[in-house]
């Protein structure tokens, strides 16, 4: 049986991660920066910050090791570049190498923020265009990666919807109250849900293939017409939702890619997760959307 180990196993994909390889009755043992967390079976005290020869990991020889830790705010990292790239690139590097090294395959999560925006469906092997500092750490971190740890896969995501996702379900909440909401019209996403992200990852460290793998929606809609679908899909008028600019609201162009949406086809011939239709994707992970 394959010993695994999440890195980050504290936030949204890497303890749905973590929960779900404990579900399998899989050897999975899981990272934390926060201390209290780390007196939990299995999970263990990591900071990217902390010098290699501070890291007390178990005796144990991880086969898989998912990369989910670091720092995903693009806020942070735009006001913070060299800090966050501490964490983000020099501690994810760092710890990649040690790991490597002891013979494990990594995974490590990445992001479609490594691209520009400017088309649709972008190939896994396209050119880096990041636009924000958060998809430059992300690139910087996945050609170190693949330079230096052939024993390696990369995923990069689009939106991924959690169940009972917060914004969701209060836009929900206030449009059954007949309450008027607000969506952007100039931000997109081309939605994935966590639970295929996670049939995904847990394919990738089964079969560990090496290889650069891409894991998208099928098509970008803006957060206003996501809106307007949900209120159309709870018996209510879609002009409750009033639409706004996310540029007005303060969130920065760079952050607001035209386009999210990547090309499948690597991910699709190794484990046959091809893209979701965004309702699919919101039928998975709200009752309320769920068809009797």
């Amino acid at each position: 049986m394959l010993n695994h180990l999440v890195i980050g196993c504290n936030g949204i994909i890497g303890s749905a991660l973590f929960a779900h390889l404990q579900e399998t009755d899989a050897n999975v043992f899981g990272t934390t920066q926060r201390r209290a967390l780390g007196f939990k079976p299995n999970v263990f005290y990591l900071n990217l910050l902390d010098p290699v020869e501070s890291w007390d990991f178990p005796d144990v020889k991880f086969d898989v090791v998912y990369l989910c830790a670091g720092i995903c705010r693009m806020s942070l990292c735009e006001d913070d570049p060299q800090g966050t790239s501490k964490v983000n690139f020099h501690g994810m590097t760092t710890l990649a190498n040690y790991l490597a090294a002891s013979g494990a395959f990594l995974v490590y999560l990445s992001t479609n923020q490594v691209f520009s925006g400017n088309q649709v469906f972008v190939p896994a092997d396209a050119t880096y265009e990041p636009r924000n500092e958060y998809g430059r750490q992300k690139a910087q971190v996945e050609e170190w990666i693949q330079k230096h740890c052939p024993r390696s896969a990369i995923l990069r995501l689009t939106k991924v919807v959690e169940p009972n996702m917060a914004l969701i379900e209060t836009w929900a909440t206030e449009l059954k109250q007949y309450q008027t909401i607000e969506a952007f019209h100039d931000m997109s996403l081309a939605p994935v849900s966590l639970k295929q992200v996670l049939r995904v990852l847990v394919s990738l460290g089964q079969k560990a293939i090496p290889g650069c793998y891409q894991l998208s929606g099928s098509q970008d809609i803006s957060y206003h017409d996501l809106a307007c679908y949900l209120a159309r899909s709870i018996e209510r008028d879609p002009t409750l939702v009033k639409s706004v600019s996310a540029v007005d609201k303060g969130i920065k162009k760079s952050f607001l890619p035209p386009f999210t949406t990547l090309d499948c086809s690597s991910t699709i011939a190794l484990c046959g997760e091809g893209p979701p239709h965004f309702s699919e994707v919101m039928a998975e992970c709200f009752n309320f959307l769920k068809v009797d």
